[in-house]
């Protein structure tokens, strides 16, 4: 009688955990199906770390459309000042839906500029911003690939400065996910693609001033703040967004969706109800100390140039992260406060690994030694100088001998 109600207890018990593990695989798979969108590629990131969150098919070579602007943007920031003039090309007028309207020899400072690209997505001035900077567009796309190489891309391939078709312009969800994570570093590039409506000044065409952001999901959640819609038949809509809630950032990339911004809010939401930061290191703070060769003080101490932080599930426990400070290579005195020194390499519980500026919390001034090796004809200088000393130690100990014959003599004699 026990045998058999201890068998009917184990049976009740085994039935109750294969029900809360079918409901579990139920709210798993629910869970999935909410992320299943229907962009043919997809991705999101942590801005901050460049983590990557969820992906869909993130490493295939797609059609970027007008999201290639957001690279043209970065070059602008990176390589033009914002009151520098622009002055459009004698052949302007022959590049294709030209939807800024630029007249030979118009001139357009860069901050307007940009302000062109990224809101009304100008295919004219990003051609005006391609001959500035480099000459041609030949020249131009190889800067753009340069710097996709630099920010990490892998599969990037860029032909054009602003996404017109081409069967050779190609990248990947993820590829344009770094490069707005690196555009969004800039505040005056924050700035632009979060504006909906702005005002540009030009030499010609004045009527023709106010540049409306194509982005519709600004208007629709104040949490949002960029960054660029694209479209072209061969490429369908692609849309890179941005969006800060809970004290942290998320990237999305969607590529030929049938539905964008519905796929985007999929994945913000996903993204902030399924995350949130476990640990953090304020700006400013005090990490560690480098090693200054030829220093006055040995060692300073370094301070994060920006806040750090991991994510992970929200209401769960993680391992804390680990940090190793790492000087520059090329490190040595002198050095001013505020100075970039080194990095500091943050790990988190999943092993993704993330660098972090750090700066000099104090000047240090080069030793004496390290100055005089800087000086011109240290060398000779060095080798006369110790010459000299050697001289004067020789006559000294000369003299110290003969004064010391003539007491013994005087003492003895």
């Amino acid at each position: 009688m026990v045998k058999t109600r201890k068998s009917h207890f184990y049976r009740q018990l085994m039935n109750g955990l294969r029900y809360l593990i079918a409901s579990l695989t139920i709210s798993a798979s629910a869970f999935c199906s909410a992320l299943d969108v229907s962009a043919k590629t997809a991705i999101v990131i942590d801005a901050s770390s460049g983590k990557v969150l969820w992906s869909k098919n993130s490493e295939s070579s797609m059609y970027p459309a007008s999201t290639t602007k957001i690279m043209t943007g970065l070059l602008l920031v990176e390589h033009c000042k914002p009151n520098e003039i622009i002055t459009a090309p004698d052949d302007i007028e022959t590049i294709r839906e030209a939807s800024m309207h630029l007249k030979p020899g118009e001139k357009v400072s860069a901050h307007d500029m940009l302000y062109a690209i990224m809101l009304r997505s100008a295919n004219d001035g990003c051609y005006a911003i391609a001959k500035h900077i480099s000459g041609s567009v030949d020249a131009f796309s190889k800067l753009m690939n340069e710097r996709a190489r630099q920010v990490g891309c892998t599969n990037t391939h860029f032909t054009n400065p602003n996404g017109l078709n081409d069967w050779n312009h190609t990248t990947t969800a993820h590829d344009l996910a770094l490069m707005a994570r690196a555009a969004m570093k800039y505040p005056e590039f924050r700035e632009a693609v979060r504006t909906i409506k702005y005002s540009i000044n030009r030499s010609m065409n004045t009527k023709d001033c106010v540049m409306v952001n194509h982005d519709k999901w600004l208007r629709k959640d104040p949490t949002a703040d960029g960054i660029k819609t694209g479209f072209t038949v061969p490429a369908g809509h692609c849309f890179v967004g941005s969006a800060m809630r809970n004290g942290f950032r998320v990237i999305t990339v969607v590529m030929k969706s049938d539905h964008w911004q519905q796929d985007h809010q999929e994945l913000l939401d996903w993204a902030f109800d399924t995350f949130e930061k476990k640990q953090k290191i304020d700006q400013w703070s005090i990490v560690g100390q480098v090693k200054v060769p030829g220093g006055a003080k040995s060692t300073i101490p370094v301070a994060v140039a920006q806040e750090a932080y991991t994510l992970g599930p929200k209401g769960k426990t993680v391992a804390p992260m680990t940090t190793t400070v790492v000087a520059l290579p090329a490190l040595k005195a002198p050095v001013a406060r505020g100075d970039k020194v080194g990095e500091l390499v943050v790990v988190d519980a999943d092993g993704w690994k993330q660098r972090i500026p750090v700066v000099a919390k104090q000047d240090v001034q080069a030793s004496l030694v390290s100055r005089l090796n800087k000086g011109p004809g240290t060398s000779s200088f060095l080798f006369c100088g110790a010459l000299f000393v050697g001289v004067v130690w020789v006559q000294g100990r000369k003299k110290r001998r003969i004064g010391s014959y003539g007491r013994s003599t005087k003492k003895y004699f």
